[in-house]
Formats: C-alpha cells, structure tokens, sequence
C-alpha cells in the first residue's frame, strides 16, 4: 500500500489508483519562506502530483491560517518545507497528516518534542548524518582522520548516543568567544564538520570562522551548498530538489505501515568540492 493510499483507510471504497482520479487526499505544502529555496523543493511535487498537485503557501501569507484550517482533515496531507512551516502546521492543526523535508532533526525532534499527537509527523531529514559525511570525506581525503565539531549548547536532553573515536565535540560556552572555540577545535582535528546550527554558522560570522580556520590550515566540511560557496573544502548535503524529488517518491512508492516511523534521514546527497581552497591549503582531494 502506498503512504498515498494510507491517507485513504477512511474511505475504503477507493483503491489505490483512484487516489487520484478522486481528487484526494488533499495536499498542501507549506513553505518557512516564499524563495527560491523552497520552491525548489516544491517544483518536483508540483510536476510529479499533478492530480491533485498540492497547493502551495507560505507562513508569511496572510491567508495561512485560513488554508491551515482547510487543509485539517483526516484525508489531508500537509508537506512542510522548513522549520518555520512545521513550528505553524503543528500549532495550527490537529488531524492532518504531515511530511516534513528541509528540515535538520535536531530541530524536528526540539519542535515535537511536546506533542501529543507525534503520530501524525514523518520527516525527511535534510542533514547527512555525522558519521557518514567523516566516512566522505576520508575517502575523498585519506589524510582526513580526526574531525572536529563547533556547536551551541544543547536545548532541553543532551544525546546520549557516544561519539565516533575519531570525532570530538567542542561546545560554546555562552560567555566564550565563538573563534577561540574554532581555534581549539583546528589545533585539535585535520577538519571541521559544520552542522545546521545558526547559533555558530550564520550571515554574522561565516566569514570569520572561514578565515580562522583558512589560516590555521583546518578546511571546513560543509553541510550545505552555501557553505560551499563561502569556501568549505567539501560540503556533502542534499539540495532542495534533491528533497523534493524523494518525498514525492515516497508518497507514490512508500510502503510505511506505522507514519510516525518514517522518520530518517535522507538518502540523496552531493558531494561538492571546492578546488580552489584545495589548491590554497595544498591538500589533494580524490575523486574515488
């Protein structure tokens, strides 16, 4: 059964292949931001559904809350793209079933983490999880064999999942100076793994950790394509249309009995390098 005809169990007298010729579920995809980003990952949806083909909103809209009130029924799908888009949808509905993609799981689990309905959520995790961007990057670069992570503190229970031998966390404090953190983690680690963590890496202070870490000669492993473009030496992510192109194969193919576990993160992800800095810190990269 499809994730498709599962939103269908209420209305037995449709198969499969109806879903639709009838016009349902109804779907909707809510966007954190009407930008290119989002539409991106909206664009696969909107080819690949077009019967029906979600209708697509963002938060900002000053009709949201009535589509969120449309769009609350046990025969609805709502696809959220962003965290803003969940943080709405959660507070806003009650019955819908909801996707989430362009979204890191820490922040997913810290927007559910008081729900009461978690049945309803599935996700697509946008980030590349730790251990598999360091396996990439050894690949890429042999020489790679102590990695480095830069975070905030973390909100509400720690993980308590232990860390690979070969990575080390450095955590700043809310009284430290964000570059002496990078400055210690670079002493300490061959490369830097970035996270989604807009605490340490935003508009405000790329470029001064892309400095630091240029100087003392510890390249950035990057997590997302602007990361790329400011100067990670290798960044491993999944772009929007990545994104999109995954949930719309799920909800044609997947066969998920339980919603709440399809949970995970996603399966589709470049690798991209930026030789330039390769060449400027004289490191040589593989192609394998």
């Amino acid at each position: 059964m499809t994730l498709l005809a599962g939103l269908m169990l209420c209305t037995p007298r449709l198969h499969a292949m109806d879903v639709f010729q009838e016009g349902l579920p109804r779907l909707l995809f809510v966007a954190s931001q009407d930008n290119e980003i989002h539409q991106r990952a909206y664009e696969p949806l909107r080819r690949g559904l077009a019967h029906p083909s979600p209708l697509f909103i963002s938060v900002g809209a000053p009709d949201a809350g009535h589509w969120m009130r449309h769009f609350d029924c046990a025969q609805c799908l709502i696809i959220t793209s962003g965290t803003a888009a969940l943080q709405l949808v959660s507070d806003s509905t009650r019955q819908a079933r909801v996707l989430s993609i362009m979204i890191p799981m820490e922040s997913h689990e810290r927007l559910l983490r008081s729900a009461t309905d978690q049945a309803r959520f599935a996700a697509l995790f946008m980030d590349i999880p730790l251990d598999k961007r360091m396996q990439i990057a050894s690949r890429h670069v042999p020489a790679f064999r102590r990695f480095g992570v830069v975070k905030s503190p973390p909100q509400g229970r720690a993980p308590s999942d232990p860390l690979p031998p070969s990575l080390r966390l450095f955590i700043k404090g809310s009284n430290q100076n964000l570059l002496d953190v990078f400055v210690q983690a670079a002493r300490h680690s061959d490369a830097i793994l970035t996270l989604p963590d807009r605490e340490i890496y935003n508009s405000r202070t790329i470029v001064s950790i892309m400095m630091t870490t240029y100087r003392l000669g510890t390249p950035l492993i990057g997590h997302s394509e602007a990361l790329h473009r400011a100067g990670a030496l290798i960044s491993i992510y999944a772009d929007p249309q990545m994104l999109g192109e995954e949930a719309l194969t799920l909800l044609r193919t997947g066969d998920i009995k339980d919603w709440q576990t399809l949970r995970r993160h996603t399966e589709r992800y470049q690798v991209s390098i930026n030789h330039q800095v390769a060449r400027s810190l004289r490191i040589t990269v593989e192609t394998p």
